[in-house]
C-alpha cells in the first residue's frame, strides 16, 4: 500500500498532458463559449510554455490571462498587459466576491453544450441496459446541465425534430405534446412557441382544424408575452395555415394584424460588432485544434412538405423568420432565449461538487470555493483544467492561487527569486487554498525557492565566510542549525502552515529521521537546508570544503577529469539544442499541416460554392435556352401570320390606291406617260391605273422585305437557341468540373488531415522531442555541477602545487546571458586557463632533492620519547634545509620514507607517521606562507616502496602521502608498544627520508645566504650502551665509567660548541634508577658534582638546586667520570656488593650552541 503522502506529490497546478477533445467540432459555438475557450487556451498555452521552460513566454501568457479575468469585472481594464509592463495585478481579497459573482453570471449565460451530430447516427432514446445506463449516469450528468423542466422540453423537442426528418408527424406531435404538458402555465413564451410548432405539425399531419385552433391560441399567448418579433412570426404562419384551409377572410385578418405589428416594430441599428476570432487551441498533446464555425439546422415548412434549409448561425442566435408560404419551427430557438435553471456538476475522483445557477448562484459559487478548500478529493481540486466551462467556475481560485503560483514558477525559472517569493506569498491571504494538497505544494515551492536563494548566495560567497550570512538567513527560513524552526519564517508564520510546521517538527525530533514516515519531498528540503547550515557552521564553502583545503589528487588528473565532465556537459547541451530545435521544427510542421488541413477544408467549402454557382449558371443558361425557344417560336409565328395575310394586304393596298385615284369618271381621268425609270414605266395609262400599279409593286416589295426580315428573325432565333444550348452544355460541363473539383478538394482535405494525424501518431512527435530536450537539459545541469565542483578542486590543487592563488573558477556556470546556454563551454575555457597560466608563468625547472634526517642526531629528545613512550613529535624547519640549498623556493614534498636502524628481531613494525597538515612555504620573493593540507597518515608495516612496487602500482592521478606538503612542518611518529614485539632499546636511530623538489632562484639564494646566521644551536644525545658500551659495562660492574666527548662526535662545520642544556637519564628498572646517587666529574672544568635522580631516573633543570647548571656555557669537548658508590646507594647493596643489574643504560642529552665554520 502506498504511503498516504503520495497524493501530495501527485497534485500539481501545472498541466503537462492535457489533450483537447476530438469531438469539439460537433459543438455549437456562442460568444460565451468563445470566451471560455480563449480563457482555457491561454492557461493551457501558458502551462505548455512553462513545461518547456520557456519562462518568458509563459510569464506573458499568464499575465494575459490575469488581464482577461480582470476585464470581466472591470470594463475599463485593457486586455493587453503589454500596455503596462511590470504592473503587479491586485490580489485584494475583497475582489473574491466580485470574481465569484461574475463567474456565476458567466455560467448562467453559458449555453448548455448542444452537439450537432448526424441525426441518423444517434439513437433518439437510450438503448443500453439499465445497469449500464446507471453506470454512465455518473458522467452523463457531469458538466453544465439544465436542471429545470427546460431540460425535458429540450430533449423532447430535439427528438421531435428527428421524427420530423423521418416524416413521422404523429410521433413529433406526441413529443411536442409531452413537452407542452411539462411546461408550466406561467411560462407563456415557451408554451406559445410549443403551440405554434404544434399548429405547423398538425397541418402537416392533415388536421387543419386542430392546426387553426392551436395556432390561434399560440398567437394570443405571444400577444401576452409582448414579444413583437415572436408575435409576427406566429401571425405569418397563421396567414398561410388559414389560406390553405380555405378561410381567406380570417387569413386576411391575420395578415392585417401582422402588418400592424410589423409597423409598430422599431428597428434599432447598432454599431457593427467586430467579428470574434475563431476558437483555437494551440498545439497541445501533439495536436492543434481549431474550433470552426458551424451551421444550425432550422426547419422551414411549406404547404407541400417539410423542407430543411440550412441557416447560417451568427454569434447572436439568428432566427429564421416564418412566412405564410414557408412556416419555420421556432421552439428550439426560443427555448434557448429563455433562462432555464442550470447546474454545473464537477466530478472528482470520488466525490461530486455542484453549483446551482439559480438566484443565489453567486453564493453557491462561493460555497464551491469552500468545498475546494476543504476537500481531500484530488480530482475535484484539479478539475479546472478539463473543460473550458469548468474553468469558469474556478476563475476566483485561478486568479488568487493557480495563476500566481504559475507566475512565481516562471520568475523562479528566470532567476528572479525575490519577485518569485513575493508572488508565492501573495496567495496566502486567499481563504480558499486547499489544505490537503495546495498548502503542502505551496510550502514545497517556497522551501525550494529558499534553498535556491541560499544556494545562489552560498555559491557567490565562495570562500568568504562572512558572506555566508546571506545564505544562512535563507536556509534558516526552512530550519535552524539546532534542528528547531524559526516561527517568524514565511514557511511557518501563517496559520495555514500549522500542519506542515508540526510535521517538520516531528521529523526533526524523530530518533531516526531516515526511517521517519513522511513525504520525502518535504523532509529532503529540510535535510538539505540543515546540511548546508552545518557546512556554514563548520566554515565550509558550498562544495563542503574549508578555505585552505587541498585535494589528494594531482592537478593534471583533476584538470583532465574536470575537462571530461565539462565536455560531457557541453555535448549534452548541444544535444539539448538539437532536440529543442527539432521539437520547434516539428511543432512548426504540425502548425503548417494544420493550416493546410484548414485551407483544404475551406477549399472544399469554396468548391461547393463554386458548384452552387455552376448549378445556378445551368439554370441561367437553361432560362436563356428557353427564352431563345420562345423567341424562335414567336418569329415563326410572326412569319406564318404574315405569310397568311400578305396577299390579302397586297390586294387591299392596291385597291385602296385605285379607289383614292378614281375620283372622276373613266373618260375624264388623266393619262400618264412615264419613261426613263428602271423599275416602272407607263404609256398613256390612266392615272388611277398608274397609282394602282405603283401601290401594288411598292406593297409587294415591302412584303417581300418583311418576309425576308421575319425569316432572318427565325434564323437568328434558331442560331441563338443553338448558342443557348451551347451555354447550357457549357454550364453543365462547369458543374461537372465543379463536382470533380469538390472531390479533389475533399481528397486534398483528407490527405492533409491524414498527414496531420500521421504526424500526431509519430512516436518522435514534437512533445517527445520537447521531453528529450528537458531531460538533456537536466543531464547537462548535472554534468555541469559535477564539472564545476571538480574544477574547483582542480583550482585548489593548482594553487597547492604552484602557490599562484588563482581565483578563476566560478561556483555556478548554469546562468548565462545566452538563455543559460554555453555555461559548459565557459567552464572549459576557465579550465584551460590554468594550462595557459602554468605555461606562461613557469620560468625555471624543478630541482629534485633528497634529504635524510636522523632523529637520534637532530631530535634527541623526540628520539628518546619514541623509545621510552612509543610516540614523539618533531618539526622539520627551513633552517635545516636553507644552508644546504639556499636558493630553492616552493619546496614541496613528493615522497617520504621512514627507516628504522638497529631493529633485528622484529617480525614487523606497526605504527604511523603523521603530518598535522600545516606547512610553510617560501615564495620566490622570500616571503613565508602557511597552508593547511589534509592530515596524511602513513601506516608503518612491512611494506617497502622498492620491493613492493609491482604489487602496489603507483597511480599518477593520485597524490602520494604527504605530497605537496611543505618541508617546514610538524610530524608525529607513533609506535604503539602493544602492537610491536621488539625491544625499543634496539632502535639505534630513525631516518626520515624526504624527497622534495623546488624551483631555484639566484636572487633568493643570495637573500637566504645573507640571512643565514653565523651561529646556531643543536642537540645531541649519547647512549652509553650504544656509544660507550665498554664504559657501560664497567659502570654496572665496577661502579665507574669514563666518557670522552671528542670533536669527531660532532659535525665538522660546527665550532666553539658550548652546552646550553644538560640532562642525565638512567634507564632500567624503576627500583634501580629512581633515587640513584652518583658523582660526575668534569675534567675540563675540574669539578665534581654529587647528583641524585628523580623517580623517573632523570637529573635535569627541574631537579632541586639544578645541580647541572654549573656545566652550562662550557665546551662540549670534555671528559666525564661517573662513579656509583655502594655507600651512596645502600638500597642497591646485596650481599655487600652494589647491584646495578637493573640499570640498562645511562643517557646524556645536550643542547648546545655553536659557530659555523
Amino acid at each position: 500500500m502506498e504511503p498516504s503522502y503520495m497524493v501530495e506529490n501527485r497534485y500539481s497546478y501545472l498541466v503537462y498532458n492535457w489533450r483537447p477533445s476530438r469531438n469539439v467540432d460537433y459543438e455549437a459555438e456562442t460568444p460565451e463559449t468563445t470566451f471560455e475557450w480563449h480563457l482555457h487556451n491561454l492557461f493551457i498555452q501558458g502551462q505548455n510554455y512553462l513545461h518547456r521552460e520557456e519562462y518568458s513566454l509563459a510569464y506573458n501568457t499568464f499575465r494575459d490571462l490575469q488581464s482577461l479575468i480582470l476585464k470581466t469585472v472591470h470594463p475599463k481594464m485593457p486586455v493587453d498587459p503589454n500596455q503596462f509592463p511590470g504592473y503587479v495585478f491586485p490580489k485584494d481579497i475583497s475582489m473574491i466576491d466580485a470574481l465569484t459573482s461574475k463567474a456565476a453570471d458567466i455560467l448562467k449565460q453559458t449555453k448548455v453544450v448542444n452537439y450537432k451530430l448526424p441525426p441518423n447516427l444517434i439513437a433518439s432514446d437510450p438503448i443500453l441496459p439499465p445497469n449500464v445506463q446507471k453506470q454512465l449516469g455518473i458522467i452523463a450528468d457531469v458538466g453544465l446541465q439544465i436542471s429545470s423542466y427546460h431540460a425535458f422540453v429540450l430533449e423532447q423537442v430535439t427528438s421531435a425534430m428527428e421524427e420530423v426528418r423521418d416524416g413521422n408527424w404523429r410521433g413529433s406531435i406526441k413529443r411536442y405534446t409531452s413537452a407542452l404538458e411539462k411546461t408550466p402555465a406561467n411560462d407563456s413564451m415557451l408554451r406559445a412557441s410549443l403551440m405554434h410548432d404544434l399548429a405547423v405539425l398538425n397541418e402537416q399531419a392533415g388536421d387543419k382544424n386542430g392546426a387553426m385552433e392551436i395556432g390561434q391560441t399560440s398567437v394570443r399567448l405571444f400577444v401576452e408575452t409582448k414579444q413583437p418579433d415572436a408575435q409576427l412570426h406566429a401571425l405569418n404562419t397563421m396567414v398561410g395555415v388559414f389560406n390553405r384551409a380555405g378561410k381567406p377572410d380570417q387569413a386576411a385578418a391575420f395578415a392585417k394584424q401582422a402588418e400592424v405589428v410589423r409597423k409598430s416594430m422599431v428597428q434599432v441599428i447598432l454599431p457593427q460588432r467586430d467579428v470574434l476570432s475563431q476558437r483555437k487551441v494551440s498545439s497541445l498533446a501533439n495536436s492543434n485544434l481549431v474550433i470552426r464555425p458551424r451551421e444550425v439546422q432550422l426547419l422551414n415548412v411549406n404547404s407541400a412538405a417539410m423542407e430543411v434549409r440550412p441557416v447560417a448561425a451568427t454569434a447572436f442566435a439568428a432566427r429564421a423568420i416564418s412566412t405564410s408560404d414557408t412556416p419555420a419551427l421556432m421552439t428550439l430557438q426560443y427555448i434557448k432565449d429563455t433562462v432555464p435553471q442550470k447546474t454545473l456538476k464537477i466530478q472528482g475522483m470520488a466525490t461530486t461538487a455542484a453549483i446551482q445557477l439559480d438566484s443565489n448562484a453567486a453564493a453557491n459559487a462561493k460555497m464551491f470555493l469552500q468545498t475546494i478548500a476543504d476537500t481531500v478529493d484530488l480530482g475535484l481540486v484539479t478539475s479546472f483544467v478539463y473543460t473550458p466551462i469548468q474553468m469558469v467556475a474556478y476563475i476566483p481560485h485561478m486568479y488568487f492561487f493557480v495563476i500566481p503560483m504559475s507566475i512565481a514558477d516562471c520568475l523562479m525559472g528566470m532567476g528572479n527569486l525575490s519577485e518569485a517569493e513575493k508572488e508565492y506569498l501573495s496567495v496566502l491571504p486567499y481563504a480558499f487554498i486547499n489544505k490537503a494538497f495546495e498548502i503542502p505544494k505551496l510550502w514545497m515551492r517556497l522551501a525550494q525557492m529558499y534553498l535556491d536563494m541560499g544556494d545562489d548566495a552560498y555559491r557567490r560567497a565562495k570562500d568568504n565566510v562572512a558572506a555566508f550570512a546571506t545564505a544562512k538567513s535563507a536556509y534558516e527560513k526552512i530550519v535552524l542549525a539546532n534542528k528547531t524552526l524559526n516561527s517568524n519564517s514565511p514557511l511557518y508564520q501563517d496559520a495555514k502552515f500549522a500542519m506542515i510546521k508540526a510535521r517538520v517538527t516531528n521529523f526533526l525530533t524523530a530518533a531516526d529521521p531516515v526511517a521517519f514516515n513522511d513525504n520525502p519531498a518535504i523532509t529532503i528540503k529540510v535535510m538539505e537546508a540543515l546540511a548546508k547550515l552545518n557546512q556554514i557552521q563548520a566554515g565550509l564553502n558550498f562544495f563542503g570544503f574549508a578555505s585552505n583545503y587541498s585535494p589528494p589528487f594531482s592537478f593534471e588528473y583533476l584538470q583532465n577529469t574536470a575537462r571530461y565532465f565539462a565536455q560531457q556537459a557541453s555535448q549534452i547541451e548541444q544535444r539539448y539544442i538539437q532536440y529543442k530545435s527539432t521539437a520547434e521544427n516539428e511543432e512548426l510542421r504540425r502548425e503548417q499541416l494544420d493550416q493546410q488541413a484548414e485551407v483544404a477544408r475551406q477549399s472544399v467549402i469554396l468548391e461547393q460554392r463554386g458548384l452552387a454557382e455552376a448549378q445556378a449558371g445551368i439554370a441561367v443558361a437553361q432560362a436563356s435556352l428557353n427564352y431563345a425557344e420562345v423567341q424562335r417560336q414567336n418569329a415563326v409565328s410572326s412569319k406564318t401570320d404574315f405569310d397568311n395575310a400578305r396577299w390579302e394586304l397586297l390586294e387591299y393596298a392596291e385597291l385602296e390606291a385605285w379607289a383614292n385615284a378614281s375620283s372622276v369618271d373613266r373618260d375624264d381621268q388623266v393619262k400618264l406617260t412615264i419613261t426613263g425609270y428602271e423599275y416602272y414605266g407607263a404609256d398613256s395609262k390612266r392615272r388611277n391605273v398608274v397609282l394602282k400599279e405603283l401601290a401594288y409593286q411598292r406593297t409587294l416589295l415591302s412584303h417581300d422585305l418583311e418576309a425576308a426580315k421575319l425569316q432572318r428573325a427565325i434564323d437568328a432565333a434558331n442560331a441563338y437557341k443553338g448558342v443557348a444550348q451551347a451555354q447550357v452544355n457549357q454550364a453543365q460541363a462547369r458543374a461537372a468540373v465543379a463536382e470533380q473539383r469538390i472531390q479533389i478538394a475533399q481528397l486534398q482535405q483528407k490527405q492533409a488531415e491524414e498527414n496531420r494525424d500521421f504526424l500526431d501518431m509519430k512516436e518522435f512527435s514534437a512533445r517527445l522531442w520537447y521531453e528529450l530536450a528537458l531531460q538533456a537539459r537536466r543531464l547537462k545541469d548535472r554534468y555541469l555541477d559535477m564539472a564545476t565542483e571538480i574544477a574547483f578542486l582542480m583550482e585548489r590543487a593548482y594553487n597547492a602545487e604552484t602557490e599562484r592563488n588563482l581565483n578563476v573558477i566560478r561556483y555556478d556556470y548554469s546562468r548565462t546571458a545566452a538563455n543559460n546556454l554555453m555555461g559548459a563551454d565557459m567552464l572549459l575555457s576557465d579550465i584551460d586557463y590554468f594550462t595557459f597560466d602554468h605555461v606562461t608563468t613557469t620560468k625555471t625547472k624543478k630541482a629534485p632533492v633528497k634529504k635524510v634526517i636522523s632523529l637520534a642526531d637532530s631530535f634527541v629528545m623526540a628520539f628518546h620519547a619514541l623509545k621510552s613512550k612509543g610516540r614523539c613529535f618533531f618539526q622539520t624547519e627551513f633552517a635545516e634545509f636553507d644552508r644546504n640549498h639556499p636558493g630553492l623556493y616552493l619546496c614541496k614534498l613528493r615522497n617520504v620514507e621512514l627507516v628504522f636502524v638497529g631493529i633485528t628481531r622484529a617480525t614487523s613494525i606497526s605504527g604511523s607517521l603523521r603530518n598535522v597538515g600545516v606547512s610553510k612555504f617560501r615564495r620566490e620573493n622570500g616571503t613565508i606562507v602557511t597552508r593547511l593540507y589534509p592530515s596524511d597518515v602513513m601506516p608503518l608495516s612491512q611494506y617497502e616502496i622498492r620491493q613492493d612496487a609491482l604489487a602496489f602500482r603507483f597511480n599518477p592521478n593520485d597524490l602520494r602521502l604527504f605530497e605537496n606538503n611543505g618541508i617546514d612542518t610538524l610530524w608525529q611518529l607513533e609506535l604503539p608498544k602493544d602492537a610491536n614485539d621488539f625491544n625499543y632499546n634496539e632502535i639505534l636511530d630513525v631516518h626520515l627520508v624526504l624527497y622534495y623538489d623546488g624551483f631555484f632562484s639566484p636572487s633568493l639564494e643570495s637573500a637566504v645566504k645573507a640571512a643565514l646566521p653565523k651561529s646556531g644551536s643543536g642537540s645531541r644525545g649519547f647512549s652509553m650502551s650504544m656509544l660507550f658500551p665498554d664504559e657501560m659495562f664497567f659502570l654496572k660492574n665496577k661502579g665507574n665509567a669514563e666518557l670522552a666527548f671528542e670533536p669527531d662526535m660532532f659535525p665538522h662545520n660546527q665550532t666553539k660548541m658550548k652546552r646550553t642544556k644538560v640532562t642525565l637519564k638512567a634507564s632500567g628498572d624503576i627500583a634501580t634508577i629512581g633515587g640513584l646517587s652518583l658523582h660526575l666529574k668534569s675534567a675540563e672544568q675540574g669539578i665534581e658534582l654529587a647528583l641524585k635522580t628523580n623517580a623517573e631516573g632523570e637529573v635535569n633543570a627541574a631537579t632541586p638546586g639544578d645541580p647541572l647548571k654549573v656545566l652550562l656555557n662550557e665546551s662540549m669537548l670534555d671528559r666525564w667520570t661517573i662513579n656509583l658508590a655502594a655507600a651512596d646507594n645502600p638500597g642497591l647493596v646485596k650481599n655487600g656488593i652494589l647491584d646495578l643489574s637493573g640499570l640498562k643504560d645511562m643517557l646524556i642529552f645536550f643542547e648546545y650552541s655553536f659557530d659555523y665554520a
